[in-house]
């Protein structure tokens, strides 16, 4: 009869051990509340809509691996940025919510390794703005009535609308595929080197303005420009030129 009690303290020592999480569990995000600078890496989520009604930038992010969830919310502000890395910084993550009336949406321009996906950011406060800046993976965002280019990045571009911005609606170096871009003064610009297959421009009209513009050598297929000013533009020598649409 003394052997189940002996199994007592085992039993128990279990199931503590389950109860206690190990090293490895992961912390939970942490909340954003207000504007703010983020000076440490981690993963943060915003609690709110957040309103800015200072000239500054709203988040500002001075840490490497950093990743911020909108959780679904709706950032609105004026003359600054929305999120930016003015130090640069590394890996980078920002995704999932909408960026509303800020001069600058997402500037990572000086950040490296960088994720902006799943984010509709519309309007602007002042010409030569933009909508997102990254270098990195920018990938299904929307931007919608910028003051200036709607998504301006280097690395890989894909699945991303741009609609209605005042200047170009993606202006990307890299590998640029899936995009549609529609009622911008200029609809994709792409740099030396590129890769642009299978993106749709329609209805960039204002005067000069160009369907799909490439800088060349790069390769082009599958694109279709149709109803622009201009279709297509190849700017120099060098480029593969293959199955576009582009009367």
């Amino acid at each position: 009869m003394r052997e189940p009690a002996a199994l007592f303290p085992i039993a128990l020592a279990l199931g503590a051990a389950i109860l206690v999480p190990g090293r490895g569990a992961q912390a939970a995000p942490i909340p954003i509340q207000a504007c703010q600078t983020i000076s440490q890496p981690g993963s943060y989520v915003l609690a709110n809509d957040l309103t800015s009604t200072s000239i500054s930038d709203c988040l500002v992010i001075t840490a490497d691996f950093v990743t911020i969830d909108l959780a679904g919310f709706t950032m609105r502000g004026g003359s600054g940025a929305a999120i930016a890395a003015p130090q640069g910084g590394n890996g980078i993550a920002v995704r999932n919510g909408s960026i509303n009336h800020f001069a600058r949406g997402v500037d990572l321009s000086s950040a490296h390794g960088s994720i902006v996906e799943g984010l509709r950011v519309f309007g602007g406060t002042s010409n030569g703005g933009f909508g997102i800046s990254a270098t990195g993976i920018v990938k299904g965002n929307t931007t919608v009535g910028i003051f200036g280019d709607g998504i301006t990045a280097t690395g890989t571009v894909t699945d991303n609308d741009a609609e209605g911005n005042r200047d170009a609606g993606i202006r990307a170096t890299g590998t640029v595929r899936g995009n549609v871009a529609t009622d911008n003064s200029e609809g994709i610009n792409a740099g030396v080197g590129s890769t642009v297959i299978g993106n749709t421009a329609t209805n960039n009209r204002t005067e000069g303005g160009v369907g799909i513009s490439v800088d060349c050598p790069s390769n082009l297929t599958d694109n279709t420009a149709v109803n622009n000013r201009r279709n297509l533009l190849l700017n120099g020598d060098g480029c593969h030129n293959e199955d576009n649409v582009a009367p």
